[in-house]
């Protein structure tokens, strides 16, 4: 299985022989391409791009009628990664599950801020779509000057250390309007499939 932002990545990836291809669309939680595609128009491409191979369809979905609107551009499924965090089984740390119910999806954003005062070591050309946060309030926009100052990565270190930043990035998608519930996994997929199945039966009315 190999995720991909772009149809170059597509085509290296169907060419070395994949089994299967995520689509990630821009407006997916965690990391993802700085210059990526929206959802909608970049599955699709990828579809045609790779056939026969299977595609999965990532960013932007969290309830049936987004798997619906999904399955109607031509993957054999979707990813609902933030959906997903947010469910009982879920290895996410509870904070980042209340965050998620709370969160709003206009308060999610684009940036290598929090990677940076991470020292974490994703490649620029990535940048990680998450909640707000007070570093990233702070440092919007300012990325090279954060990567030159070793004593503000620190301090940001020794912020979180006490408590008083969160220590870990809230990573979520621009779906997290569409989640209020904390349901299990169990239960979640077979409303899932309820809901799509409506979806897609009133699409063809």
């Amino acid at each position: 299985m190999v995720q991909v932002t772009g149809l170059d990545e597509a085509r290296r990836a169907r060419d070395l022989g994949a089994g299967i291809i995520v689509a990630q669309g821009t407006e997916s939680g965690g990391h993802g391409a700085r210059h990526g595609r929206s959802t909608l128009p970049f599955i699709p491409a990828v579809v045609d791009l790779v056939a026969p191979v299977p595609v999965l369809a990532a960013g932007g979905t969290a309830d049936g009628r987004g798997v619906a609107a999904a399955l109607a551009l031509g993957p054999a499924g979707a990813l609902l990664g933030t959906r997903f965090q947010a469910t009982q089984e879920s290895l996410a740390d509870p904070s980042t599950v209340t965050a998620i119910l709370e969160g709003r999806s206009e308060n999610t954003e684009r940036s290598r801020v929090l990677d940076i005062a991470r020292n974490s070591p994703w490649p620029s050309t990535y940048t990680a779509r998450t909640l707000g946060h007070p570093f990233l309030d702070r440092w919007r926009d300012r990325e090279p000057e954060l990567a030159a100052d070793p004593h503000a990565r620190q301090a940001s270190r020794d912020a979180a250390d006490r408590g008083d930043i969160p220590a870990q990035p809230i990573r979520a998608g621009e779906s997290t309007d569409l989640i209020t519930d904390h349901p299990s996994a169990a239960d979640l997929v077979p409303a899932l499939a309820a809901q799509a199945e409506t979806a897609l039966r009133q699409a063809t009315l």
